[in-house]
């Protein structure tokens, strides 16, 4: 339940599914039918108000936001427009790091070599690295 000043908005309400480790789970629906609101509450991205989100055993529903830190790690949110998700001011290489810096994995060295397969892993050549969103096509972004 969200609540404005007015009004409180039951915006996911009975949701019930369970996704095994390795599987990748795509939700599709109408506009406005509450897909983002549940990925980013099960990404705890949002606060649930009611409820439990159990990840390997773990209620993650009432951790703080350093208690979560761990755990995301494991559980990662894609949003459907680029050009919400990707920073403009950074390249394309300093957004794919991002995520290795901030669970302090790796060094720089190691960091730009993982980023470097995992651009080639989608078709994108090793250059790509310093190149900036808005210098891709819609289909790469």
């Amino acid at each position: 339940v969200f609540q404005r000043a007015v009004a409180a908005c039951k915006a996911v309400d009975g949701v019930n599914l369970s996704i095994e480790p390795g599987e990748t789970l795509g939700l599709v629906g109408e506009s406005g039918c509450g897909k983002s609101t549940l990925g980013k509450t099960v990404a705890r991205l949002y606060e649930p108000t009611e409820g439990a989100i159990h990840f390997e055993g773990t209620n993650l529903a009432p951790m703080s936001r350093s208690e979560l830190k761990p755990y995301r790690r494991e559980i990662q949110m894609i949003f459907q427009d680029p050009y919400e998700s990707l920073n403009p001011r950074h390249t394309v290489g300093t957004i794919v790091e991002e995520p290795f810096v901030i669970h302090r994995m790796g060094t720089r060295e190691e960091r730009r070599e993982w980023v470097a397969k995992l651009l080639t892993k989608v078709g994108l050549p090793e250059t790509a690295m310093g190149r900036y969103p808005f210098e891709f096509s819609g289909g790469q972004r």
